[in-house]
């Protein structure tokens, strides 16, 4: 029985519930979390956030589908009209490879922001999707949604702004 990698798509904020009911059904679930300082009460707090905000990785078997769309929280496997589509495998390991060993990134409280428009191309130049490319899609004050092009699929990604650069879109050719 072979075992690939999916992306799966939760509902808000319910990726750690999903981790904890797949990883008890001893189901391998990779759930990657960035350390972030926000404003809480007015104190700056160090918050754990998911790095993919509504989606997880969980390594499976077609025989396991069911059992993983009626799991609490869990929306949708990943797919290719409307079947599941694996991952490749080097994409879940160059996430893990750039980060922690408790699975988070930390984002610096000081770092310069470069201003972004949609439809802007642009690299990841560090952390755990450091070399994908994509395009802006939408822009907040510190974080870009990014829609990443160098998978096999497009994915959107909310991506801090100083883990961005821009470039040329010929530059891609």
């Amino acid at each position: 029985m072979e075992l690939n990698w999916y992306v799966l798509q939760t509902k808000s904020k319910q990726e750690n519930l999903v981790e904890l009911y797949l990883s008890s059904a001893n189901i391998e679930v990779f759930n990657p979390k960035i350390q972030e300082i926000r404003i809480v009460r007015e104190k700056r707090k160090k918050v754990t956030v998911p790095l993919f905000p509504c989606y997880v990785f969980a390594k499976l078997s077609p025989s396991l589908f069911d059992l993983v769309i009626y799991t609490r929280g869990v929306r949708k496997i990943l797919g290719v009209n409307g079947r599941p589509k694996p991952i490749k495998e080097s994409i879940v390991e160059t996430i893990k490879e750039r980060i922690n060993g408790n699975n988070h990134i930390y984002i610096p409280e000081n770092c310069t922001l470069e201003e972004f428009c949609p439809g802007d191309y642009i690299v990841v130049v560090d952390g755990p999707l450091k070399g994908f490319v994509g395009v802006v899609e939408k822009v907040s004050t510190t974080k870009a949604i990014v829609m990443l092009i160098s998978m096999d699929y497009q994915v959107k990604a909310e991506i801090h702004k100083f883990l961005l650069r821009k470039i040329d879109p010929e530059d891609l050719e």
